[in-house]
């Protein structure tokens, strides 16, 4: 009974006290229940890290004012080992663009903690992006992510093809950034799974089903898009097919815990099952609730322990909790199996 109160004060202070309601607090017990998962394995698989903008490390484009000085990998490495996190997946950021000298030197300087998440550059001729892709895999990044809206030609286009098929012979992961909604981009992804079954795809953000996708928009300042979240579901019949549960004030039209996202967390747990889901900060937008600043801004810590509510989605025992929180991610991306 002591552990089990020490934990309810624990993850009260990062979950329940975010509650706007019953219906979607978590209940004593279940607290109680995820107490495993709260101590097992945790990754962050989605966040981002980003210099001051001085030398060596100019930004390609500032980041927002609140950001500038809060993003650096030192940072966020203080931030989640006080939150209980172990290890997390650099996405590289668009401040840095396709200069990825500093993502390169966090993993160098972390080599325990981060792994890293390349961006395709698009611009390239098919070979040379191919050897930009290898060159930074040699460097520690475990995969790439496609922006479609720097792939003029679309993301099945030569290069992309190309990236996409050696990042699969690579065992790199490739995650899907459709910030306009996964529609327009799924039966390029269609094509790309067919022609290279081997490599597996992550899907950011729920498939950005919620437009538009700035980040704390509540009620009706945006809207739930179902013709996106039809295919997100559409696509978990490809087994190397996974979903990031990450950004969840880009995709939720409350405060947190984002009560909501419950229904859409059950129906993924059902298509995907809980090893193909992973959690996601998005930090550092999480902590000011969007691009810009909003009411559902969050510490890190609060973004980290809001999954403990999920034990009372149906479909979410311990076993799936871990995954979701870590299990998935570490396996995915390479981390160990258990915390340092």
């Amino acid at each position: 009974m002591r552990r089990c109160a020490l934990l309810l004060v624990t993850l009260s202070r990062g979950v329940a006290v975010l509650s706007s309601g019953a219906q979607t607090q978590p209940s004593r017990a279940a607290l109680c229940r995820s107490g495993a998962a709260q101590m097992a394995l945790r990754i962050d698989s989605h966040l981002h890290v980003w210099s001051d903008g001085e030398p060596p490390y100019p930004w390609e484009v500032p980041p927002p004012e609140e950001l500038r000085a809060s993003a650096r990998a030192e940072v966020l490495v203080e931030s989640a080992r006080r939150a209980g996190v172990s290890g997390a997946l650099i996405v590289q950021p668009a401040n840095h663009k396709f200069d990825h000298s500093y993502v390169t030197a966090a993993l160098e300087r972390y080599p325990d903690f981060f792994r890293g998440m390349m961006l395709a550059n698009p611009s390239l001729p098919a070979a040379e992006a191919v050897a930009e892709l290898e060159a930074l895999q040699a460097a520690g990044d475990v995969g790439v992510r496609f922006n479609p809206s720097l792939f003029p030609d679309g993301i099945d286009s030569e290069v992309g093809r190309s990236l996409y098929k050696r990042a699969g012979e690579l065992g790199m992961s490739v995650g899907l950034m459709c910030f306009g909604g996964l529609l327009p981009q799924y039966k390029s992804a269609e094509s790309l799974i067919k022609e290279s079954p081997e490599t597996k795809l992550i899907i950011d953000h729920f498939g950005f089903f919620r437009q538009p996708a700035t980040g704390g928009l509540l009620g009706p300042a945006a809207t739930d898009q179902e013709r996106h979240w039809d295919v997100l579901l559409k696509l978990s019949r490809h087994p190397q097919v996974y979903v990031k549960l990450s950004a969840l004030f880009r995709v939720s039209g409350e405060l947190p815990p984002h009560g909501d996202l419950i229904p859409r967390i059950q129906e993924l747990v059902a298509a995907y099952g809980p090893h193909r889901l992973m959690w996601g900060s998005d930090f550092p937008f999480v902590t000011i609730g969007g691009n810009n600043p909003t009411e559902a801004a969050m510490s890190y810590g609060e973004a980290a322990a809001l999954p403990a509510g999920w034990i009372d989605v149906e479909g979410v025992d311990e076993e799936a909790l871990e995954m979701i929180r870590g299990g998935t991610a570490a396996a995915l991306f390479g981390f160990p199996a258990a915390p340092p």
